[in-house]
C-alpha cells in the first residue's frame, strides 16, 4: 500500500489539462518545466510505463525547455507540446482505465493512529518497550483494521500479546521455567509461585484473552467482523498496557 494524497491527482489532471489546451504557449519556461517535471513524475507513480514510453519525445522538448535562454514557451514548442500530447492520449486514456484507488473507511480509531503513529494508542512509553517481533505484529495488526482485514489484525494481535505474556513470564519466573512457555501453562505457573506474582486481576484478564479469543482465532473456520477486530484491539491495548504496568522495575 502506497499512501497519495488525493490533490496530486486533481494537480495531474489540472496540468495535463493545460499542455492540451494550448501547448503552455506563453507560459514562462521555468512553470512550463514545472509542469511538465510534474507530468512525467505522475507517470512514474502511477506506473504508466506505456504512455512513459511514448511520452519520450515530450521529455525531450522538457529537456530542450531547460537549455533554452527564452522567458516564454513560443508558439513553434508550444504546438510542438501540444502534438506529443495528443499522441500520448490515447495510451493514457487506456492505462488509467485499469488504474484504480481505495480510500480507507471510517474506523472507531483514528485512521491517522492506525496507520502512522499506533504507538500513542498504548499508555504512556508501553510501544518503546515491545520487542521488535511485538512491534511488528502491532503494526501490521493496526494495518489490517484500517484495511478493513479484521481475522488477519486478530492473529497478529493475538501473537502480539502472547509475546508479551512471554515478557511477564519470564519477568516474574527467574528459576525452573518451562522449556516450551506456552500461554495457558504460564499463566498456572504465575498463578502458583510464591510472592512476588502479577495480581489476580491480571492473571484473569490474560486468561480470558487466551479461552475466549487467542485459541478461537487458531481455528481456520473462525472469521472476525472489522467490529469485532476493534473490540479486540481495545482488549489487547487494555491487557498490554497492564503487562508493563505490573513489570518489575527494571524490566
Amino acid at each position: 500500500m502506497k499512501k497519495t494524497e488525493i490533490y496530486s491527482y486533481y494537480a495531474f489532471g489540472y496540468n495535463y489539462a493545460l499542455l492540451k489546451r494550448d501547448g503552455l504557449s506563453g507560459y514562462p519556461i521555468k512553470q512550463s518545466i514545472t509542469i511538465l517535471d510534474s507530468f512525467f513524475n505522475n507517470l512514474k507513480i502511477l506506473e504508466l510505463q506505456v504512455s512513459q514510453k511514448i511520452a519520450e519525445e515530450l521529455l525531450n522538448i522538457l529537456n530542450a525547455l531547460g537549455q533554452s535562454d527564452d522567458l516564454i514557451v513560443n508558439e513553434d514548442t508550444a504546438k510542438k507540446i501540444k502534438t506529443e500530447v495528443e499522441r500520448i492520449d490515447p495510451a493514457l486514456d487506456a492505462e488509467l482505465q485499469l488504474k484504480a484507488a481505495y480510500v480507507l473507511t471510517k474506523k472507531r480509531y483514528p485512521l491517522e493512529s492506525l496507520l502512522n503513529t499506533p504507538g500513542e494508542l498504548l499508555g504512556t512509553g508501553v510501544y518503546g518497550r515491545l520487542s521488535d517481533v511485538a512491534k511488528q505484529d502491532y503494526l501490521l495488526a493496526c494495518t489490517q483494521v484500517a484495511l478493513n482485514q479484521p481475522t488477519a489484525a486478530a492473529f497478529h494481535l493475538m501473537r502480539m500479546l502472547e509475546e508479551q505474556v512471554k515478557v511477564l513470564y519470564f519477568s516474574f519466573k527467574k528459576t525452573n521455567r518451562l522449556q516450551t512457555p506456552m500461554w495457558g501453562p504460564m499463566i498456572r505457573e504465575l498463578r502458583s509461585k510464591r510472592a512476588p506474582q502479577p495480581s489476580e486481576k491480571l492473571l484473569n484478564h490474560l486468561d480470558g484473552m487466551r479461552v475466549h479469543f487467542r485459541n478461537p482465532t487458531q481455528h481456520p473456520e473462525i472469521f472476525y467482523t472489522i467490529d469485532e477486530a476493534q473490540d479486540l484491539l481495545n482488549q489487547t491495548l487494555t491487557a498490554v498496557n497492564m503487562i508493563f504496568a505490573e513489570l518489575p522495575i527494571g524490566t
